[in-house]
């Protein structure tokens, strides 16, 4: 009995290192993988992957740098603006360093904020800012806004570290630096950033690619003004040409189009057309006026950049005050109303096209 047993927890302890050996290998390929993600200027950090950084709190009014509101959100600041006076909205989504994870997050990601107290809440990015010196040796990453910082029970005059993790099963989007804002239509276009192969909020490395692509278009401007020229075809109104492009550069196999309902018919036929009461999503285009039949009631497309968790979503466009601009926030049904609660489009919205099945 003595030799079977001694038989046995020596197949079991074989057994167990095998077990052991097995999963270091697989954790040591699942890190392999997010540092070369993290080479090619993009990462997505895995579910419950956080650290420990220093947080402050804020109190201001009114909205944050996407223009979205603060009041009745559990909203935070990511740190690490070039200077205090920084406030170019283009410039916002690629500023915000300070959280270390090879790129400010892009606009309204979510974090899990677990403060000291053991209390934590789920924030959402809408706002970014200057920072300061470390806290306790750690980087001051985030500011918390009022209603975060009640959520936590913490004083109003608070500072202290504070862990951060993306919440079970997202992943954090991260934006890559690098593609500057003012660059010429031609940088721009050499700077065109790869998408991780990890999932993104939209649960669709398409759509990650789609976004970044767009995003990084930012600072493109007709030229000369007023003239309708343009990077990514003739001299001529260019909002489609500009979201097939952006598709077509992401992967989508989408011909340049330069009327916005030839664009909404090829997504019908091709990938996917959505009603206007369908909840959009990023890197989906939207299309504005009152079908696609001619130009007269097609009028304008844009790329859905950001959709908040109030359903609130921000807007790429091209040929948008004569160049590559944002628009929004605003919730679908007010599209074309004007700021501070609408995206000022030139109609209301008359559906979507997802660039896949």
């Amino acid at each position: 009995m003595g030799a079977i047993l001694v038989a046995a927890l020596a197949t079991w302890a074989i057994i167990s290192a095998l077990a052991l050996a097995l999963l270091a290998a697989l954790l040591g390929s699942a890190l392999a993988g997010a540092s070369a993600c993290g080479g090619q200027g993009a990462l997505a950090l895995p579910s419950g992957q956080g650290a420990v950084v220093a947080a402050t709190v804020y109190e201001g009014e009114g909205p944050g740098a996407y223009g979205a509101g603060l009041a009745g959100h559990l909203s935070f600041a990511e740190l690490g603006l070039k200077s205090a006076y920084d406030s170019d909205r283009a410039d916002a989504d690629r500023l915000g360093l300070a959280l270390g994870v090879g790129g400010p997050l892009a606009p309204f990601t979510r974090l899990v904020i677990r403060a000291p107290n053991g209390r934590s809440v789920v924030g959402e990015k809408r706002d970014i800012g200057a920072g300061g010196p470390p806290i306790d040796g750690h980087p001051r990453a985030i500011d918390l806004w009022r209603s975060t910082r009640e959520a936590l029970h913490l004083p109003p005059d608070w500072s202290g570290l504070v862990r951060v993790e993306a919440p079970r099963g997202e992943a954090l989007e991260v934006e890559a630096a690098g593609s500057a804002p003012g660059a010429s239509a031609g940088q721009s276009q050499a700077r065109l950033l790869s998408a991780c192969a990890a999932p993104d909020r939209a649960g669709s490395s398409l759509a990650a690619r789609i976004v970044r692509i767009a995003r990084s278009q930012l600072a493109v401007r007709e030229s000369p003004p007023g003239s309708e020229c343009n990077p990514y075809g003739p001299c001529e109104p260019w909002c489609s040409l500009f979201a097939s492009w952006v598709w077509s550069q992401a992967g989508v196999r989408v011909p340049s189009l330069a009327f916005s309902g030839a664009l909404y018919e090829w997504a019908a036929a091709h990938t996917r057309a959505l009603p206007a009461s369908a909840n959009p999503r990023p890197g989906w285009t939207v299309f504005f006026g009152s079908g696609p039949s001619s130009p007269q009631t097609s009028l304008h497309v844009a790329i859905v950049e950001a959709v908040a968790s109030d359903g609130e979503m921000t807007l790429i466009n091209g040929n948008y005050a004569g160049g590559v601009r944002r628009s929004g926030p605003c919730l679908p049904a007010a599209a074309s109303a004007p700021p501070p609660d609408g995206c000022a489009e030139p109609a209301p919205i008359y559906g979507y096209g997802a660039p896949g099945p």
